[in-house]
C-alpha cells in the first residue's frame, strides 16, 4: 500500500485493514509525517492501528517482495506536479511491471484534464468513487488509468443527480434513436442531400472517404464539389458519388442541405477561394482539415457549423501551443465554441463535444484509428446525419459516437495496426442496423 496523508491515504488506509482482515500479508509505505494526518483519514489511520498494521518508509525490497501494489498516495486534490524523490519513487515503482490498483485516481494524474502533473503512477485498474472524473478519460489519462471501475459508494443518487457535470456520456443507441424512421414510401430526395468539397491536387482520396462515409450512413444523394480532373477517377471507383467541378459548387450547394468542406482542400488559391464562396452560404455547414486552417488565418463567427478540429488544428485555431490544447482539452473547447460559434468536436483521446450549452465527451475509440483518413470519415459521417434533419448537436453526438464504436468493432475483429478509414464506413452502416 502507497498511502498519502490526506483523504486518498485515507482510503489506503480501509483498504489495508480489509485486506489484513481478510488473511492477506500488508505492508504499508506512508508518504509524508503521520503527525499531519486529520479528519476521516486520521479515524481511518488509527483504526489500521488498531488492528495491527504499521506503516513504513518506501521500500525496494518490501515492492519487490510484493504481488500487488495499490496506490493510495493522492486523489483529487493534487494541484502541483510531483518532482524531486517521490518523482523517482513513481517512476522506478512504474518500472517493476507490477498489476497496480489506483484508489480514485492514479497519483500525479488530473482529475478534471487528464494531465500528468510532473509524474504520474501508471495503474493496471483504477477504482473511481462517487463521480466518474472527466480526466480519466481524456489526454493522458487512458494511458494512466488502466481498466477503470467506478461505485458511487451507496450515495444516493438524488444527491449525485443534483450536481452539474462537467460532461456527460451517452449510449450510442440514445444518439441513433435520433435520427427519424424511415419509411417504406420514402425516396432519395428526402434521405438527405450532401454536398462535400475538397480533393485537391494529391489529395482526391481525402474527398472520397467523406463521400464514402455519406453513402454509407444513408444520405440520399452525395455531391462532391473537386478538381475537374479527379471527377471521372472518383466516379469510377465510387459510382454513387457526383461529382462536379467548381464552377457548379453555389448551383449545387442550393440543392443540397448541408455542405461539408476541408477533406483535401489545400491551402492554395483554389482551395481559398472555394472557401470563401462557402462562408456565405446559408446552409448548415461542417469544417474540417484545411478548412480549419484557413479559418483560423480570418476568424468569424457562425451559429449553423460544426468544426471538427484535431489538438493541432485548435491550436491554430486559438493562437496557442498544441501542448496547450491539451493540457486543458475541456478550456480549450469552451472557448474554441466562445470565438467561433456553432458546435464545435475536439478529436482526440475522450473527443469533446460542445455546443455553449452542453458538453458530452466520447468514451468510445481507440489509438488505432490515429490515421489519415479518420477526419475524412467523420466530416461525411456528420453532414449526412444533418442532412437528414438531426440538429446540429444531435447529428454530431450520433457521428463521433458512431464513428468510434465502428472504430472498436475493427480493432476487436482485427486488432488496433492497421485499421482503414475506408472500413470503417462499411462498419458504421452495419451498426445502424441495430438501432432498435
Amino acid at each position: 500500500m502507497f498511502c498519502g496523508t490526506g483523504n486518498n491515504g485515507g482510503d489506503g488506509f480501509v483498504v489495508a485493514q480489509l485486506a489484513l482482515l481478510a488473511g492477506m500479508e500488508v505492508q504499508v509505505l506512508l508518504h509524508g509525517n503521520p503527525d499531519s494526518i486529520q479528519g476521516d483519514a486520521l479515524i481511518a489511520y488509527q483504526e489500521m492501528i488498531a488492528v495491527g498494521t504499521t506503516t513504513n518508509a518506501f521500500s525496494e525490497s518490501l515492492i519487490t517482495q510484493a504481488d500487488i501494489l495499490v496506490d493510495a498516495l493522492f486523489g483529487t486534490g493534487l494541484d502541483r506536479p510531483i518532482s524531486g524523490q517521490l518523482a523517482e519513487q513513481i517512476q522506478w515503482l512504474n518500472q517493476t511491471k507490477k498489476p497496480v490498483l489506483a484508489l480514485d485516481l492514479p497519483s500525479g494524474l488530473n482529475a478534471d484534464t487528464g494531465a500528468i502533473l510532473g509524474q504520474a503512477i501508471q495503474a493496471t485498474h483504477t477504482c473511481t468513487f462517487i463521480t466518474r472524473k472527466l480526466g480519466l478519460h481524456t489526454f493522458q489519462g487512458s494511458d494512466t488509468a488502466g481498466k477503470v471501475h467506478y461505485s458511487r459508494l451507496f450515495l444516493p443518487l438524488d444527491i449525485i443527480q443534483s450536481q452539474s457535470p462537467a460532461a456527460l456520456n451517452h449510449s450510442l443507441k440514445h444518439w441513433m434513436n435520433k435520427l427519424p424512421e424511415r419509411l417504406a414510401s420514402q425516396h432519395k430526395g428526402v434521405a438527405g442531400t450532401v454536398c462535400l468539397v475538397g480533393g485537391n491536387n494529391s489529395m482526391m482520396g481525402a474527398i472520397q472517404l467523406a463521400g464514402l462515409a455519406s453513402l454509407k450512413v444513408g444520405a440520399g444523394l452525395v455531391k462532391v464539389i473537386t478538381h475537374a480532373e479527379h471527377t471521372v477517377a472518383i466516379t469510377q471507383s465510387i459510382p454513387e458519388l457526383m461529382c462536379y467541378q467548381p464552377k457548379e459548387l453555389m448551383t449545387q450547394a442550393n440543392l443540397s442541405n448541408v455542405v461539408g468542406i476541408g477533406p483535401g482542400l489545400g491551402l492554395d488559391d483554389w482551395g481559398k477561394k472555394l472557401y470563401q464562396q462557402i462562408l456565405d452560404v446559408p446552409l448548415p455547414k461542417v469544417v474540417d482539415a484545411d478548412a480549419l486552417k484557413l479559418l483560423a488565418l480570418n476568424p468569424q463567427q457562425q451559429s449553423n457549423w460544426v468544426l471538427t478540429p484535431h489538438p493541432g488544428e485548435a491550436a491554430l485555431l486559438l493562437n496557442i501551443t498544441t501542448p496547450e490544447i491539451q493540457a486543458d482539452r475541456v478550456q480549450a473547447i469552451k472557448t474554441l465554441q466562445q470565438k467561433y460559434g456553432g458546435v464545435i468536436v475536439l478529436k482526440g483521446n475522450g473527443s469533446l463535444i460542445y455546443d455553449g450549452e452542453h458538453m458530452e465527451i466520447c468514451l468510445a475509440g481507440n489509438p488505432g484509428m490515429a490515421v489519415g483518413g479518420m477526419g475524412d470519415v467523420l466530416t461525411g459521417t456528420i453532414a449526412t446525419f444533418i442532412a437528414q434533419g438531426l440538429s446540429l448537436w444531435d447529428a454530431t453526438c450520433l457521428g463521433v459516437s458512431l464513428h468510434a464504436h465502428a472504430g472498436d468493432v475493427l480493432a476487436q475483429q482485427k486488432g488496433q495496426p492497421g485499421i482503414l478509414p475506408s472500413e470503417l464506413a462499411s462498419v458504421m452502416s452495419q451498426l445502424m442496423s441495430y438501432r432498435d
